[in-house]
Formats: structure tokens, sequence, C-alpha cells
């Protein structure tokens, strides 16, 4: 909402009758705020919650009050397409302070980035919160986790923040340490794949490495059926490659190379079991002929 004081034309501070006829239907937020907007001919909410000491939603409340009784312009604001300009910190923090949720934010975000968190990117992480309702602790502990790996760039962090939320579906702060854990795992499997292909970790596509998540999380794989796989792909060997034979050996309930000894076996003893039928079973007795 868009409010504005309906000016008189009488010079000098006047106040309505109107205010004097609501006096016992108004409460001491109601009489604070109007005779605050009489005074200075500012109507925003905003700027009346922090000058007044009052939450935002009393500062609407009674702006909403007077304008039921003529003394306040009411009107629905306009959807803006353009970019929003970014509220100040300082006037945030003053609006918001009964807010735990901003307070926390404000102290730990500077504690993770030092010096490199200026009061452009302190908004931004605000809104994560404010506006996409984005939890504390999720913003705080990937905000922390990146820069314990060396990544400090808060824009790039909050694109992150971002993805994970929405994407992945990141609501707590146990979520995200669930996630971080299964990352930790990864990147370990990631490492002992590279060994047996023989390739360098840092040259792993995102292709592949999904292809090497569904090999432990998918198909339940050992790192020794991955290492047989290689193996018999011989010059054929690739991740994509593998993963067929892989997701092969899945769908025959196969998940370690004991499972493969045990199908050999079986094959070797049924041929062992055929070659002595075969020998066990005498030959058709001659005919007699003329010739003998």
């Amino acid at each position: 909402m868009k409010y504005s004081l309906i000016k008189s034309e009488l010079k000098g501070i006047y106040v309505p009758e109107t205010v004097f006829e609501y006096l016992h239907d108004a409460n001491g937020n109601d009489l604070k705020v109007i005779m605050h907007v009489i005074k200075t001919e500012n109507a925003d909410p905003l700027k009346l919650s922090s000058e007044l000491n009052i939450s935002h939603s009393a500062a609407n409340s009674s702006l909403l009050f007077w304008a039921d009784k003529g003394l306040i312009m009411c009107e629905e604001e306009p959807e803006k397409t353009a970019k929003k300009k970014s509220v100040l910190t300082s006037e945030i923090v003053a609006t918001l302070s009964s807010d735990p949720g901003v307070k926390a934010l404000v102290k730990n975000l500077q504690l993770i980035f030092s010096s490199s968190l200026n009061e452009k990117y302190t908004n931004k992480f605000l809104a994560l919160y404010l506006e996409e309702s984005i939890p504390v602790d999720v913003i705080l502990q990937i905000s922390q986790h990146h820069v314990n790996i060396g990544i400090d760039n808060p824009s790039y962090v909050i694109k992150v923040i971002r993805s994970w939320h929405s994407k992945l579906g990141l609501n707590s702060g146990s979520a995200v340490d669930e996630y971080l854990a299964l990352c930790e795992k990864r990147e370990k499997v990631y490492k002992q794949v590279c060994e047996i292909f023989g390739i360098s970790s840092d040259k792993l596509k995102s292709s592949e490495k999904k292809i090497i998540d569904r090999w432990k999380e998918n198909f339940n794989m050992t790192m020794e059926m991955v290492k047989e796989s290689y193996i018999r792909a011989g010059s054929n060997a690739s991740i994509p490659y593998c993963n067929g034979i892989l997701k092969s050996w899945a769908q025959k309930g196969y998940t370690s190379t004991k499972d493969l000894d045990s199908v050999i076996t079986n094959i070797t003893e049924s041929r062992r079991n055929i070659d002595s039928h075969s020998e066990n079973v005498k030959p058709a007795r001659k005919v007699p002929t003329l010739d003998d």
C-alpha cells in the first residue's frame, strides 16, 4: 500500500477535526502515527515504524485506520517491472530489529565473509530470508562451507544458496549437513574411479560424475565391480561404456565380484555335467553287415 496525507489549505500545523472525533476509537499507535504524518507530511509505513519505534504492521494498521476515516489517501501500488532498489541495511535492521533471524544473519555473515561483505551483498543475503523464505541456518551453513573451501565470492554463494534451496529442496541445516556429507563421499568415489581408469580427477566431466553417482547410489556397486567392468571392457574401457556393463549386472542382481564368481562357477559346473554325461553315454551297438 502507498499512503499520503490529504493536505489542508490552512498554514501551520493543523489537526483535522476528524482526529478529535475518533479519539475514543483510536489507540496509542493510531494517534502517534497521525500526528507524526500531519507534522512531517510523510506517510511511508517503513519510515514511520523506524522513527516512531513501532512495528511495520502497527504503522500499516494505523494508516489503514485513518484512511477509513478519510484522512489518509490509500491506493494500491502498481507492480514494478524494473529492478527494485535495495533498502539500506540500516533501515532493514531498524525496521525488523525484533526479528532474530535478521540479527543472526547480519552478525554471522560479517563473521563468515569478514571485510569482503559490503552493504549491497548484505541486503541480498537478507532478501533470501525476507523475500524468498530461505531459513537462516541454510544461508549461513552454505555460506560457511563455500568460504571454508576457498570460495568467498558473495554473489556466487547467493546463487548457490538459491539453487540448492529450490532445486535440491534443502530447507534446514540438517538437510544441508546431509547433502555436504554426500558430496564428500562422492568426491572420494570420483578419486577411486579416476585411479582405476587412469585419468585425472580434475578432468572428470559433470556428466561422468552423474554416471558414477548412479553406480554407488542406484546400482549399489562395489569398487571391485567397477574395476572388473573396466577389465572386461578392454580397449573400449570408458565411463559410459562401463556404465552399460554395470547397469546390466545391476539388472541381473550382481552387485559384487562374488556374484560374478558364483555365476562363472555355475556355468562351469553345468558344462562339466554336460561333458560327463556325454562320456557316460555308450555308443549305439553296431549292426553286423555282410562285410563283417
